[in-house]
Formats: C-alpha cells, structure tokens, sequence
C-alpha cells in the first residue's frame, strides 16, 4: 500500500475537483492523507482519505476583496512560513512514498524537493504561458492592473519570501515558485484545446478535463419563471465577491424584461439581499443556489469565469458571458470568448446596456452553441478521473512505488 499526502489550501475551487481522484486512488490501494484546513474534514473523510491537520499555525485565507496578484503571493509566502515546520517535521518522520500539492500550496513543493520524494502537482486551473497575456489587450491590462507597483504588495512579497528562505535555508528560487508550483506530473483539470498556448506545455502537464464532483447534496430551491421565459443565472462565486454596483447593473440590464426573462441572482454570503433595494418581480435573489440543479435549466450564465464554474456550465451547455475579477478569470473568459462559448466583459467598463447587448447576441449567435459542444466534447475526450490515475500509476511506477 503506497502512502501519498495531498497539500491543499483551504478554498472550494481548489479542493472539489481533487475529492473524486482521491476517492479513486483510496481505491486503488493508496493511503492518502489530505490535508486542507478543518472546513473541509468531513468531505475529505467521506473519499476514504484519512484527514490531515495543518495545526494551529493555519491561519491562512486568501482576500475576498482585492485581486492583487502579489497580494495572493505574499499571503501564500505568509502561510508557508508559519506552515513549513510543522509539513517538513512530519514529512521527515513518515516518510510517504509520494506527495500531491495543490499549484498554490508551495509548502508541498518544498518538502517534495528537500526530502527528494516523487510529487504530483494539481491544477485547478489553467497554467500560465506569458503569451497568453500579450495575446490580447484586455488580458495586457488586467495583468498589469494584478501586478502593478505602487500598494505596498512588492515589497510586502519581498519580505515574505525572504522570511521563508531565511528561516528554511532555500536556496533554489524554484523552491518559493508561491504562485504556480509544478512538479514532474501535473494533473490539470481542463482540456489541451481549452488551453492557451498548448503547445508550450510539455508532456508532464496531464490535461484529464473537468471533474464535477456530483455528489453534492443540492437542496430543493424554488424560483421564478413564467412559460417561454430565458432563465439566466448570475453567480460571482465563492472568493471574489463583487460590488453592489455590479449587481445594479444586472437588475437594469434584465429587470425591465419581465416577460422575456426569468433571472436567478446568486450574490454570495458577503452582500445582504436586503442592501440591494428594489428587487425586479423576474428576479429572485439568494446567498446561496445550488448551481449545478440551476444550470441545468439555465439558458446563460453570467459568471466570474472561475474554472469550476467554466467547466459546470459548458458540461451543462450553458453559454456564458464572463466578467472576471483576477488575471486567471479574465484568461479563462478570453478562452471561453475565443472558442465561441460565449463572450468576455471588463468589470471596470460594465454597464447595463452591454449586459443586455451581450445577451442578446449570444442569444441570436448560433456559433456559440456550436462552439460550446466543441469545448465540451474535449473535455469528454480528455478522459477524466480515469486518465489522471493511469498518469499517476505510470509515475509511480516509474518511481517503483507500490
């Protein structure tokens, strides 16, 4: 029986894609310790892992507020220095025979290079290829706006890192890679044709599709549509909220269209319903809706264009129209828009009118549902769960682990 740890971060996004793979890898015969933050103990448990405990010093959470990539960088560092000693001092004792971590989770990075173990990177996420960032001037202006100078961030990322090489002796930059850690397999969680630049990722990244963990116990949830209406859905997910203006803009773009549209509202647990004032009647609003029950009735899907989110509504063949909050978002609604899947807005130049326009279009568009089977039909073809563990058994019998 092979022992493997799994070092996660403690977000939905990160976590729901990897619960099927390690259901099947408990399956195969491995015993796989996950470790993730306590939120998430009793779905961990419930694959047949055993659930690892970070401790005390785990304190980490990503802002809801700012999109700064550096930010994010900084925030990791932080969690990795008050992480590492406790990982390293129980990686050093057990010894597992192999390691998976999470792309934003370097603290299994590290302990996979200082202690020489055979490690697994997961991607819930696209990687990143700089070509993907000049290839269109949105996406140059949103990366910029995630990395520019000027906050504080830089320097508070220098600290940090310095820190953690200091106090862990790194030598090595690989070693601090705190946003985007590879490692000799990568498991990602798309398709190749959905990936920018594909060509420039070698073999060790394993494009296996989306894994839509299924098992979600959705509650029953009522809403409002009359026969013949379009029913939209607007989510902004679960780490980025967005603003109150955002959701105005919603209500004016499809409020005054009672008689076409039905519109399910989903504003996160950060905004009270109440602050939104007038409700239009085709609405109905909520902090919570069980998405994957929603876009199986949904005509369009007005999203952050988080990945989860991307693959839920192109398995459901819902076209989407996605205004992002980060750099990796404004990527994927740049695939999603390129591929014919929909079309991609900027936050910052959001109005009513362009919602509704852009609406409209994909509405009358037929490419777009032929471009959102195309999407879908590579993720089908990428070969899922069952591809991710024939790579896995391959490295570790590369590695002669049994």
């Amino acid at each position: 029986m092979a022992q493997a740890w799994f070092f996660n971060i403690p977000t939905h996004g990160h976590i729901n894609p990897t619960l099927p793979l390690v259901r099947e890898l408990v399956l195969h015969g491995d015993r796989v310790t996950y470790f993730a933050g306590p939120r998430f103990e009793e779905k961990i448990r419930a694959t047949g892992a055993d659930y690892g405990d970070y401790g005390d010093a785990y304190a980490f959470e990503q802002s809801r507020t700012v999109a700064h990539a550096v930010l994010q960088g900084s925030q990791l560092a932080e969690a990795a220095t008050a992480l590492l000693p406790g990982v390293l001092a129980a990686v050093e004792k057990e010894r597992p025979d192999y390691l998976l971590f999470d792309m934003s989770a370097p603290w299994g990075n590290i302990a996979a290079q200082r202690y020489d173990i055979p490690a697994v990177a997961s991607f819930p996420h696209l990687p990143f290829n700089w070509r993907t960032f000049v290839s269109d001037s949105r996406l140059l202006k949103k990366g910029y706006q995630s990395l520019r100078p000027g906050q504080g961030y830089y320097r508070e990322l220098q600290r940090q890192t310095a820190r953690l090489a200091r106090k862990q002796k790194l030598r090595r930059p690989s070693e601090i890679n705190v946003l985007s850690s590879s490692a000799e397999l990568n498991i990602v969680f798309s398709s190749r044709y959905f990936q920018p630049f594909e060509e420039y990722f070698d073999d060790s990244y394993r494009h296996i599709g989306p894994v839509i963990n299924t098992d979600r116990a959705d509650q029953p949830f009522e809403f409002k549509r009359l026969p013949g209406q379009k029913l939209i859905y607007i989510a902004v997910g679960t780490l980025y909220q967005a603003n109150l203006t955002f959701f105005e803009h919603c209500m004016d773009a499809f409020g005054g269209g009672g008689e076409r549209y039905a519109v399910v509202l989903s504003v996160g647990t950060a905004v009270n319903p109440a602050d939104l004032g007038s409700i239009p009647d085709n609405f109905t609003v909520a902090q919570f809706v069980p998405q994957l029950s929603i876009l199986d009735e949904a005509d369009l899907f007005i999203t952050h264009a988080g990945m989860n989110s991307i693959n839920e509504a192109v398995m459901a063949r819902v076209p989407m129209i996605g205004v992002p909050n980060t750099i990796e978002q404004s990527v994927n609604a740049f695939r999603v828009e390129q591929l014919h899947g929909g079309l991609y807005l900027e936050a910052e130049r959001l109005t009513a009118e362009k919602l509704r326009e852009a609406a409209e279009q994909i509405f009358a568009d037929r490419q777009i549902s032929a471009g959102l089977e195309k999407i879908r039909q590579s993720f089908l073809d990428a070969g899922g769960v069952p591809a991710a563990i024939e790579a896995i058994q391959a490295f570790k019998q590369e590695h002669h682990i049994v």
